[in-house]
């Protein structure tokens, strides 16, 4: 199995408005409910948008595999891994792909923990 490890940090903003970001700027996942906008961006493209709050540090680790919506337990494994090492996970699941960002912080233990689940972490 294999993760790939963004070389760029990321940050998690929530947005003033929808009009305020951009959409044809490059984003990693836009992310819209009932009460709030939320843009996951490099943090090199912070300031092309308009945000109310912004959490910074964060790295990359996208899952390069294709599951099928009945497998169960997948992303169970690595949160309940990485919560037994106390390191906090900010899980983005899109269609085909699952995404976890990591503070940089605790980038290297994390990555210990996926190697340990049988990962090969590749730089992108």
């Amino acid at each position: 199995m294999k993760a790939i490890l963004y070389k760029d940090k990321f940050a998690v903003v929530k947005a003033d408005r929808i009009d305020s970001v951009n959409l044809d700027g490059e984003f990693f996942a836009i992310i819209r409910d009932r009460g709030e906008i939320t843009v996951v961006l490099r943090e090199s493209e912070l300031e092309k948008i308009g945000y109310a709050e912004a959490e910074r540090d964060f790295r990359l680790i996208t899952f390069d595999l294709i599951l099928p919506f009945d497998v169960v337990g997948f992303i169970a494994k690595i949160s309940t891994a990485m919560a037994d090492e106390n390191i906090s996970i900010f899980v983005i699941s899109s269609y085909s792909t699952d995404s976890i960002l990591i503070r940089e912080k605790d980038l290297d233990r994390a990555l210990r923990v996926l190697k340990g689940l049988g990962f090969e972490i590749m730089e992108k």
